[in-house]
C-alpha cells in the first residue's frame, strides 16, 4: 500500500487550524428606530432612476423580518389605500464621473539586434488611462401616519474609484457596483427598522490559573467538551463551583453558559464576578452589552404583542 495518501492527509491535518473551543450564543439586536407602535408599514417608490427597484427590495426585506418566528411587520401596498401605520419614502441616485489620467510604464526602447526578445534598454513612458468614480447616494425616511412625525431618517452613500488602462481593466462594471451599493443600503435600512437575529460562536476562557490540580483537570475536560456537548460542558463548570471559588475564567464561562441558556440575570452576575476577580477582558463588556440589546429587543416585541392583543 502506498503511503502517499496517508502522508497527504497528515499534512492536510497539520495545515488546518484547530477549531476554537466556543459556546453558541443566539440573540437579537433591537430596531434602532422608534417603531414599537407601527405594526403596518408601506414602502413607496423612492425617487431616482433605480427607485422602484430599491423600494421593492426594501419592501421584501421588511416583509421577511421576523422575531421569534413571527412577522415583525404587516406590509401594506401603498396603492391599495388600506390603513397603514407608517410610510417609508426616500431617494436613491447614482452618478459616474470619468477623467483622463496618465500612468508610467517601463517600455523597451532598445532591443538586441540578434535577439528581438532581449531588451538592452528600458525607459519610462506615459500611457493614457481613465479614472472612474461611481457615487451612490440613498436617503430613507419613515413617517408615522398617526401624528405625522418623522420617526427615522438616514442618509447613506457609497463611493468606488478605479483607474483602468489599456493593460488593466476595471474590476467590476458600473451596473454591478451600483447594484451592490443599493443592496447594501437596503440591508442597512432594514437593520434600522426591524430587529436583527444573530448566532455567534464565542470563545471560552481556557486559563486554569487559581484552580487546584484536580479542578484544573475538570476545567480542561469541560473546555474540550464544548466541541461535542456544550450543555454538558456548562454542567461540568457549574459542578465545579460546589468545591472551588470561581476564578475569572470559570466565572466568564459560566456567564456565557447562562447567556446561552437565556438566563440573563445569572449571566450578568457571572460576568460581574469575572470582573470582580480581576478580569479585564473586552469579551465581558461585549457580553453585557449584547444581553442589554437582546433585552431591549424582547421588550420591544412584548410591546408589539400587547398592541395586537397577544400575550
Amino acid at each position: 500500500m502506498t503511503m502517499r495518501p496517508v502522508l497527504a492527509v497528515a499534512l492536510l491535518c497539520l495545515a488546518m487550524p484547530a477549531a476554537a473551543e466556543t459556546l453558541t450564543i443566539r440573540g437579537s439586536d433591537p430596531a434602532s428606530a422608534n417603531v414599537n407602535d407601527l405594526l403596518r408599514i408601506s414602502v413607496e417608490r423612492f425617487d431616482g432612476e433605480d427607485g422602484a427597484a430599491l423600494a421593492q427590495h426594501l419592501e421584501a426585506a421588511l416583509g421577511n423580518a421576523q422575531f421569534e418566528g413571527r412577522p415583525y411587520y404587516r406590509i401594506i401596498a401603498p396603492e391599495s389605500g388600506a390603513p397603514t401605520d407608517a410610510l417609508v419614502t426616500g431617494t436613491t441616485r447614482a452618478s459616474v464621473d470619468e477623467v483622463p489620467v496618465t500612468e508610467k510604464r517601463k517600455r523597451c526602447v532598445e532591443h538586441d539586434t540578434t535577439d528581438k526578445k532581449k531588451c538592452l534598454k528600458e525607459a519610462e513612458v506615459d500611457i493614457r488611462c481613465r479614472r472612474r468614480t461611481i457615487t451612490v447616494a440613498t436617503t430613507a425616511r419613515l413617517v408615522a401616519i398617526g401624528d405625522g412625525s418623522v420617526r427615522y431618517t438616514r442618509p447613506l452613500s457609497a463611493r468606488d474609484q478605479v483607474t483602468y488602462c489599456p493593460d488593466r481593466s476595471a474590476s467590476r462594471s458600473v451596473d454591478d457596483y451600483i447594484e451592490w451599493a443599493q443592496a447594501d443600503h437596503v440591508k442597512a435600512i432594514r437593520g434600522d427598522l426591524a430587529p436583527r437575529d444573530y448566532v455567534l460562536d464565542i470563545r471560552v476562557e481556557e486559563s486554569t490559573k487559581g484552580l487546584a490540580k484536580p479542578a484544573q483537570t475538570a476545567f480542561k475536560n469541560a473546555v474540550r467538551l464544548t466541541k461535542s456537548d456544550q450543555a454538558a460542558a456548562c454542567a461540568a463548570w457549574t459542578a465545579m463551583t460546589r468545591d472551588a471559588e470561581p476564578t475569572p475564567a470559570l466565572a466568564f464561562n459560566l456567564g456565557l453558559c447562562s447567556e446561552m441558556q437565556g438566563d440573563f440575570t445569572a449571566a450578568i452576575d457571572w460576568y460581574g464576578e469575572a470582573q470582580r476577580q480581576g478580569s479585564r477582558s473586552s469579551a465581558i463588556t461585549e457580553g453585557i452589552e449584547r444581553i442589554e440589546r437582546h433585552r431591549r429587543a424582547l421588550a420591544d416585541w412584548d410591546a408589539r404583542k400587547r398592541l395586537l392583543g397577544q400575550k
